[in-house]
């Protein structure tokens, strides 16, 4: 089975109950997705007892909870719709005490996180005695998603001789689910990983790039825009720009910094085409060099040539300028 994000997954959930109903998009949830993921199993729960099988739910958040150690946030246990015909499932009460007991300790450990994949020293020039990070990428994963999920995309920058840092937002959601719903939060940690990234790097030829997927995307043009992050590209997929036009008119807070982009966006995903669209045209129209490639045949996903595409970006992004 193609791995598809978190996100995507979500999305075509989503987009498939409107279009088919709830059981239609239990049934196909059921056949796609990762087979014990905190993620997957709330899907699957709401799912089925949105298409009335209040048994079959009740199992399945059981599972999550008593049996895997999952939580789901109190409030939402309580006072969802598709929820209502569990609550009057014995034990039902237990396992909402138990989500809220994890969620309050999970919050109070809350913490951003990075995972750093390095290069053999071939490829990255280093020695055996101590690699130098001169070429790293930042990555940025979606809504609900964390460090996991980017590691499979992106991953394959490091046989190109980069240092790949995984960044995973402090804001969690649910079991193994972060997000940026505080975008300035998430640049101020990114700004922290890259220092930290980049200490022991040689400044007179080292390239630091950004790429993000869907919602990171504007965290990663907070932390460039607002932040003022010294980085020589982006490399964006499926963003997604709460007000792309808004950006647009923060660029000048760029001044004498002239970063590289690539945007990558399915000519179905129409909100992250159209950001891409725009922001390539004004970062253009600033005279910086900027490339949209539009991938048909998909929606708010990658592309399944991503990594030759990520291969091509990164080498047109770090060229002599």
């Amino acid at each position: 089975m193609t791995k598809i994000a978190a996100t995507t997954l979500f999305n075509q959930v989503l987009a498939l109950r409107e279009e088919s109903g709830a059981e239609a998009a239990y049934a196909w949830a059921r056949e796609h997705g990762e087979p014990g993921d905190p993620r997957h199993m709330n899907l699957l729960y709401a799912l089925a007892a949105a298409s009335g099988q209040a048994g079959t739910a009740f199992a399945l958040l059981s599972e999550a909870v008593k049996e895997r150690g999952f939580w789901y946030p109190a409030d939402y246990l309580r006072e969802d719709e598709d929820l209502a015909s569990l609550r009057s499932e014995a034990g039902f009460a237990e396992l909402v005490e138990l989500c809220e007991a994890r969620e309050e300790a999970a919050l109070e450990q809350a913490a951003p996180g990075l995972k750093v994949l390095k290069p053999e020293p071939a490829a990255s020039g280093g020695s055996e005695a101590g690699l130098t990070a001169n070429r790293v990428l930042l990555v940025l994963h979606g809504d609900q998603e964390n460090e996991r999920d980017t590691e499979v995309f992106w991953q394959s920058a490091v046989k190109q001789g980069w240092t790949v840092g995984l960044v995973r937002s402090s804001q969690i959601k649910f079991a193994d689910a972060h997000g940026w719903d505080d975008i300035d939060l998430g640049a101020a940690e990114l700004r922290e990983h890259m220092e930290s990234m980049l200490q022991d790097s040689a400044s007179s030829d080292r390239r630091v790039v950004l790429g993000a997927f869907s919602t990171g995307a504007e965290v990663a043009l907070n932390a460039l825009l607002h932040d003022e992050l010294q980085v020589d590209g982006l490399l964006m997929v499926s963003p997604w720009l709460d007000d792309a036009a808004e950006w647009v008119e923060a660029l000048e807070r760029l001044e004498d910094r002239t970063p590289r982009s690539v945007w990558i966006a399915g000519a179905d995903d129409e909100e992250g085409r159209e950001a891409s669209r725009t922001l390539t045209g004004g970062l253009q129209d600033r005279g910086l060099k900027a490339r949209l490639k539009v991938v048909n045949g998909i929606g708010h996903d990658y592309p399944e040539d991503f990594a030759v595409r990520l291969a091509e970006g990164l080498t047109w992004i770090t060229e002599t300028k």
